[in-house]
């Protein structure tokens, strides 16, 4: 077993899509800006069946940023991370 192995234990953890609803409680309580942006994809990370983080993506809010990226064809291709949160073990 190496050193990694021993700090970031993963038996019992696993990510899954999960509904959008299931990420506002978390995102509302724990991320720092306390709003929820658009999302389009949303995923779960699961302890042993609880629901402990979640990670969002969804479009970008300026238009001219995808654009930008991906030109005027593809521009509503974009998505970017928007919330990534994970319960710390505070209450």
């Amino acid at each position: 077993m190496t050193e990694l192995n021993l700090l970031l234990p993963t038996e019992g953890y696993y990510v899954q899509p999960v509904p959008l609803a299931w990420t506002k409680p978390l995102i509302l309580k724990r991320h720092y800006a306390r709003r929820v942006p658009p999302i389009t994809y949303a995923f779960g990370l699961f302890n042993n069946g609880a629901l402990t983080g979640v990670c969002t993506f969804g479009s970008p809010a300026s238009p001219s940023l995808c654009v930008g990226v991906c030109g005027k064809k593809y521009k509503n291709k974009v998505i970017e991370l928007n919330r990534l949160c994970i319960q710390d073990g505070l209450e």
